[in-house]
């Protein structure tokens, strides 16, 4: 018996036709939420955080869903994605370049990487992914790679949201760039069908609004409303509340709250440079993947479930 076939895929996005590997081992049906992690992989560092992303998404995702990474081009590192069961793979195989970077020859144009222009990257990951699954999907999930779902029923505490009018379901609302908020696009869940009717697109509008900002104001504009997580980067004080004995307490990360207080999602995000792996402020990548590893990804004692 032979295994899942690689097919290779070319996508037009933003005037730039964009060659794929494509690895399909999962199919579900139309009202599986499909989730959706970008990657960059240009250190081994970074490809333990993928990782363990991944067995987070997989240990505490029991509800129906297909799990897709797309993987943006990376330098190395990447081909070990083929190997890992239960998700769909893309290897997008050409450089993300804006608009204004394109047209020369590659020997005249200005130097310059996915780590100058991230979120458009990210945005053209996103785009492709979009353009893979079938037509009849009703739930995409956008997700970093240095994220980490931490409690079962985390996806179906979000879905449960689009209701009443509410068609986005966020794990964190940044309010940086806008006096209402937008969804962060780290954990991101959107009604599919509308973003497709609404015409709506990831790419980002700086320095107004970064990727996948323009979901959340079109989706406003349009009449609908959207929800987000409380989370301790804009609370801190939802750590206060936390069981004294909770691995989560004083973990400088992100922390994602449901209704009920408890932690349900994770996310690095500001304590590293996804580019180089520097750290900046937080905990380190090393200090992420341990406490991934001795906490969030080892079997709780005594019938105890993670995310208290």
């Amino acid at each position: 018996m032979t295994g899942p076939s690689i097919a290779t895929r070319r996508v037009t996005v933003d005037g730039r036709v964009y060659r794929a590997r494509v690895l399909r081992q999962m199919r579900a049906p139309p009202d599986a939420p499909r989730l959706v992690v970008v990657s960059y992989q240009p250190t081994e560092s970074a490809r333990d955080v993928l990782d363990v992303c991944i067995q987070a998404v997989q240990r505490y995702t029991p509800e129906p869903h297909e799990l897709w990474v797309v993987d943006n081009n990376s330098p190395a590192n990447r081909h070990w994605l083929l190997e890992q069961p239960g998700i769909n793979v893309v290897l997008n195989q050409t450089e993300p370049l804006p608009p204004d970077r394109r047209g020369l020859r590659r020997w005249f144009r200005p130097k310059g990487s996915q780590s100058d222009w991230g979120s458009y990257a990210n945005a053209v990951a996103l785009e492709i992914v979009a353009q893979l699954i079938e037509d009849d999907c009703e739930i995409l999930m956008t997700m970093h790679m240095d994220v980490m779902p931490c409690r079962t029923g985390w996806l179906s505490f979000l879905r449960s949201k689009l209701a009443d009018g509410v068609a986005a379901a966020g794990v964190r609302m940044d309010r940086s760039r806008t006096p209402q908020g937008v969804l962060h696009v780290l954990g991101c869940l959107a009604d599919f069908q509308l973003f497709r009717r609404l015409g709506l697109d990831f790419f980002p509008d700086l320095p107004q609004f970064d990727v996948g900002d323009r979901v959340t104001v079109a989706l406003r504009q349009a009449g609908y409303d959207v929800f987000a997580c409380p989370n301790t980067l804009w609370q801190p004080e939802l750590a206060e509340r936390l069981p004294a004995g909770s691995p989560f307490r004083e973990l400088a990360v992100d922390r994602s709250f449901d209704d009920d207080g408890h932690v349900i999602f994770l996310h690095l995000g500001r304590g590293v440079r996804k580019s180089s792996g520097g750290h900046r402020e937080g905990i380190s990548t090393q200090d992420w993947i341990r406490f991934a590893r001795e906490h969030v990804l080892r079997e709780p004692e005594h019938g105890t479930e993670y995310g208290a």
